[in-house]
């Protein structure tokens, strides 16, 4: 027996920064509903990507045949899945990000079988995908979020895996980035999920930065959950449990990357969990900042084995055969002025695209 995919109506608006501060100051924790469009607009072809709670399509409009991308989310809160639009939205016609189209939500009892539907090929089979449902049971739903297609086929990960890449290509990469971020960060929104399978490239090295699932509106002194991100890429104050962290955590992700890059290895910190994570950055800045910074910040070491290294480590060290053309001393300054415990005194994107590694 199909069960059609019935849809709730979601209202899409567009937000002045006057009135997300308004929204962000009023309930942190509100996130207004939107209208969509018609599911029934659009076609999907294949999937192409999974996450945890969501699949990922290849698609098209059905009116003219313009190519989109589906991202179908299963089991998801309703206040995270309005997040998420209301963030996409937010940040629509911004360069080097991704832009959403529509959005279509859908009653948590409904299946996917739309997508059965919707394959061009009656005879294709849409894969069983196991995805996790949040433990808020009483707000669960189901939502498709339209996308512009990108002709992309790589992203900055497939880029680093290869190798085959030069400094200037890596200072174009990089500088797309920071303009991302500091777009995202004027809207006070981070991204709080920076890594390269995030990042698509396309023919031109251009970049889009992808997945906004986890981001959130930035709010002074709120305290919010350090538990997101993916380890590699985790700044310190996340792994320290301090809850009032910024924009600052997207700006490290960055850096990890652009090291990764730098130096050819990956990952830079490669930490066994989240505990092992924080002895890497300990072992690569130091005692002597760190415990600084925790007393600045009144924060609790919670470590029960504190790596025995006092000085920072030199980037310098890092440089071989392998990497030595890919080395500046601009990229090792920026990299300093990233790796910095105290995230009020690292460097922020925009200060990063003024840097004269850029330059």
């Amino acid at each position: 027996m199909i069960t059609f995919f019935l849809f709730l109506p979601i209202q899409i608006l567009a937000f002045t920064y006057e009135q997300q501060q308004q929204l962000i100051s009023d309930d942190v924790d509100f996130y207004l509903d939107y209208n969509s469009g018609n599911i029934f607009d659009y076609a999907f072809t294949e999937m192409i990507g999974q996450g945890a709670f969501s699949e990922v399509y290849l698609g098209y409009r059905v009116e003219d045949q313009e190519p989109v991308v589906l991202k179908h989310i299963k089991g998801s809160r309703e206040r995270v899945v309005n997040r998420e639009i209301q963030i996409l939205r937010a940040l629509q016609g911004l360069p080097n990000i991704v832009q959403i189209i529509d959005a279509i939500k859908g009653d948590e009892e409904d299946s996917d079988d739309f997508f059965e539907l919707g394959l061009d090929n009656p005879n294709q089979e849409t894969p069983q995908m196991e995805t996790k449902k949040s433990p808020h049971k009483e707000d669960h739903i189901e939502a498709t979020i339209i996308f512009a297609y990108q002709n992309t086929t790589r992203c900055l990960d497939d880029i680093r895996k290869s190798g085959n890449y030069t400094l200037q290509q890596v200072k174009h990469y990089f500088k797309q980035i920071f303009t991302a971020l500091n777009k995202a960060h004027e809207l006070h929104i981070m991204h709080r999920d920076i890594k390269g399978s995030n990042v698509l490239v396309d023919d031109n090295d251009s970049i889009i930065l992808i997945d906004w699932g986890l981001s959130q509106f930035y709010d002074e002194g709120r305290r919010q959950s350090t538990k997101m991100g993916t380890r590699y890429y985790k700044a310190p104050e996340l792994l320290l449990k301090y809850k009032e962290y910024d924009y600052s955590i997207d700006v490290w992700a960055v850096g990890c990357m652009l090291a990764d890059f730098i130096f050819k290895t990956h990952p830079l910190l490669p930490g066994k969990d989240n505990d092992d994570q924080l002895k890497k950055i300990i072992s690569m800045l130091g005692t002597n900042d760190l415990f600084e910074y925790i007393r600045k910040y009144h924060i609790e070491l919670e470590l029960n084995e504190i790596p025995q290294v006092q000085e920072r480590l030199d980037f310098m060290t890092l440089v071989n055969k392998k990497n030595f053309n890919l080395v500046s001393k601009e990229g090792i300054d920026l990299l300093e002025k990233i790796f910095i415990y105290d995230h009020k005194l690292r460097i922020n994107a925009s200060q990063a695209l003024e840097h004269a590694f850029f330059l």
